[in-house]
Order: C-alpha cells, then structure tokens, then sequence
C-alpha cells in the first residue's frame, strides 16, 4: 500500500487502546523474518509491532531514511546511538563502504543478536556492535524495558511495572575513545528522552568535530520524565554553533529553527519531533 495510507493505518487507525493489543497481534502475525529495506536484508524481529510492523507496513520513517542515507559518504564513521535492530546501521555500513566505519549502540541483547545476524547476512565487516546505553556517566545502571514496544525501553522510569535489567552506561566521549575514533561524522539518535543526558556526555566529540551531523529525535516529555530540561537542550545545541533544522514526513525545513517555545511546547507523551543539527547552513534534500 502506499506510504501514506500506511502510515494513517498505523499511526492513527491502530492507536485506540481497546484495540491496540487485537491489532499489535495481528501486526505480528504478517511480519517476516527478514525483509529487504533500502537494500539491506534485514533480521527482524517478529515479535515488535511497532517498529518491524511499521517497516512491513511500509511507512516506518521513510524520508528520516533517505536524509540519513544523503548524509553519508564512503569512507565515514557514523555512530547510531540506540540502534534497536539495527536498520540505520546496515544503511550506514552499506554507504560509508569498507573504508569507513560504524559504531552501533543498544542496550537491549536481543536487539544486539538481530543486529549482528543482519550484519553476517549481509556481509558487512565495518561495523562494531557495542551493548550499552549512552549516558552523562560512565558506569553500571539500568535498563528499564517496555514489553508492549520494543522501541521503548528507557534507562529512567518513574514508578511503572517495567522489567529491568543491568545495562552499562557510557558517555560517548569515554566509548569512541575506548574504541580509538579520531574522527566522527554522523551521529544518528533515538534513546527515548535521554538524549539530554548523552548530549553532556558528548560535549568533547561535538566540538572537535566541526561538520559533524547529528540527527537526532527530540521528545519533550521524554527529557522532562528522565529529568531533563527541553528548552535547556536545545540551548545548549545552539551554545555549541549548531543550528537546528526540523525533519517532517518528506522533507527537512529550509530554515533553521529558532522557536524553543513552540518546540519545547510539544508536551504530550506522543508528541515528538526528528532534528537535524549541523553547523553548515547547506541543507541536504534526502531525494
């Protein structure tokens, strides 16, 4: 079906709590083992109905996709911080070639495994799979996991039912220099609200690196649930010379933001935005 009427489908027609559950079910029940995406065969994992489903359905983040793939050239190095299972790192693999590299973050192990067979399937060697969460701090924490979507697990909570198991945590700063990096180019995060806590423990990789890209989810609610301020992050992007472009369904925003209010507005838990950051004011379209 078209991209469109999918994602209405998906996104609206699906979201009513009294039949979420009957539909989830019936989402996982058509989801394949593998499915080829932008090229990349991709493992799946059949029992996520919200990020495979949406993939199967054929409306997950189709131009978010083709913008990250515009970003890319052979011979980078990108980080794809909460990789879940791995679809933008197989992207990055495939794109930066044999002589870039790709560091793919996620704390959760089943999504690691996934990541590592579509790695295999494919044949892609340039990629390190690192299972940690990105934090402010290096050290043991926690990792708090959504079982209804697989593409929510958090490393704060504030008093739900989630299962939880030990996760490491790592500033970015501490992981690429452990894993000698001297030079990053892309940074592709989705870490459910924590972004402001792995935005401190980056202040070193963003500023040594001057045409560094990041595209990055940005969820109000979320920063504010792990303890975060909103408009205090996207001050402390611009503080460090970036500007801030909004990506919608098919296309970036030409013009840089500059209404922290109406962004950090956006307060309601299904409210949330993708954001590229960058330092140029040169734009790419993701055709």
């Amino acid at each position: 079906m078209p991209p469109s009427a999918a994602t209405f489908i998906y996104s609206v027609c699906l979201k009513p709590k009294p039949v979420r559950a009957v539909a989830q079910w019936l989402v996982k029940r058509i989801i394949p083992s593998r499915l080829t995406v932008d090229g990349i065969e991709l493992v799946m994992n059949q029992d996520d109905a919200i990020v495979c489903g949406a993939l199967t359905l054929g409306c997950y983040e189709t131009f978010p996709r083709r913008l990250f793939r515009d970003l890319l050239k052979p011979g980078m190095t990108v980080v794809d911080v909460g990789a879940n299972i791995g679809l933008y790192t197989a992207i990055a693999a495939g794109r930066v070639g044999p002589a870039g590299r790709v560091i793919a973050v996620e704390p959760e192990g089943r999504n690691c495994r996934l990541i590592h067979q579509t790695l295999e399937l494919n044949r892609f060697t340039n990629v390190e799979v690192v299972q940690a969460a990105v934090s402010d701090r290096t050290g043991p924490g926690q990792l708090f996991l959504n079982e209804e979507n697989k593409a929510d697990h958090r490393i704060f909570d504030r008093g739900s039912s989630r299962a939880v198991v030990p996760v490491d945590f790592h500033r970015l700063d501490d992981l690429l220099a452990k894993l000698a990096v001297k030079r990053t180019d892309v940074v592709k995060m989705d870490i459910q609200g924590a972004e402001a806590l792995a935005l401190q423990g980056m202040r070193r990789t963003l500023t040594e690196n001057t045409e560094i890209r990041l595209m990055i989810e940005y969820w109000p609610w979320g920063i504010a649930q792990a303890a975060g301020d909103p408009r205090s992050v996207l001050r402390s992007i611009r503080a460090m010379g970036f500007q801030i472009f909004e990506i919608d369904d098919d296309a970036v925003h030409g013009r840089p933001e500059s209404d922290d209010d109406r962004m950090a507005s956006r307060g309601l838990e299904r409210q949330h935005m993708n954001l590229l950051l960058q330092r140029s004011r040169d734009i790419p379209t993701g055709a």
